[in-house]
């Protein structure tokens, strides 16, 4: 008879479900749950873009956008593993150069 079982746990900030974000009718991001995959949809065929930036445990930032029409995009990291990720949307979401961009508070995930 079997008395005792063995838990094992991942990291903290290991999770079973897939990570989502978004805003309203804009659009969404939905990260795999192993932190591998990144769908973002731009919900509104409209002259706005949305964006996720995105970090991975290797230490690169990631830029995927879509728009300014309906549409999904896809990503996927080899190395690593999604650890951080923020929603954003506007008529120039590029970091860099986007004035014109509002985000969502940025996650660790």
């Amino acid at each position: 008879m079997l008395v005792g079982g063995l838990l094992v746990t991942g990291p903290v900030w290991a999770s079973a479900r897939p990570w989502t974000d978004g805003y309203g009718r804009l659009g969404t991001v939905e990260i795999s749950a192993d932190r591998k995959r990144v769908m973002l949809c731009d919900a509104l065929d409209d002259e706005d873009k949305v964006a996720v930036e995105y970090k991975t445990t290797i230490g690169r930032t990631i830029l995927l956008q879509a728009g300014p029409k309906s549409g999904c995009v896809e990503d996927s990291v080899f190395f690593g593993s999604i650890k951080r990720a923020q929603f954003c949307h506007g008529p120039d979401v590029d970091p860099d150069g986007g004035t014109w961009r509002w985000c969502n508070p940025a996650r660790n995930i």
